[in-house]
């Protein structure tokens, strides 16, 4: 996990990332114990992450950063992923990307690329973290 989560962070920084930490954030979360977990959730991570920030980067710039407008985004999101049938490890990674692209995109103008681009290096990363390093 530290050999993986160093080398995303840095392999994020190299493809431009100015929020590097989430790609160490993917392996954190999708390193487990065996490939075909691994796969598994770093696939349901990035569906949520990409459902999350379709959602947010849509209705997002028409609406304030509220407490309301968050929960109302955060039930938009989750419906839609019940909707197509995903499990609660996806309606999970859909909320959390909502709450993080929704108040920090209204700072940083890139932060939705960032987290896509990043949960992508940090998913790669974490299944050949587990080809590699820990084969079964």
């Amino acid at each position: 996990m530290a050999i993986g989560s160093t080398l995303a962070w840095e392999l994020a920084k190299f493809l431009g990332s100015e929020h590097p930490y989430l790609a160490p954030l993917s392996i954190i979360l999708c390193l487990h114990s065996t490939l075909n977990k691994t796969v598994g959730l770093s696939i349901k991570r990035v569906f949520g992450t990409m459902i999350g920030i379709i959602v947010t980067v849509l209705i997002s710039s028409h609406i304030k950063v509220s407490g309301i407008n968050l929960g109302l985004l955060i039930l938009l999101g989750c419906f839609i992923a019940k909707w197509l049938k995903f499990d609660k490890i996806v309606i999970h990674q859909v909320a959390i990307t909502i709450l993080f692209v929704f108040v920090l995109e209204h700072q940083e103008k890139n932060y939705a690329i960032d987290r896509m681009r990043d949960t992508l290096v940090g998913v790669v990363a974490a299944v050949l973290v587990q080809m590699i390093w820990l084969p079964k």
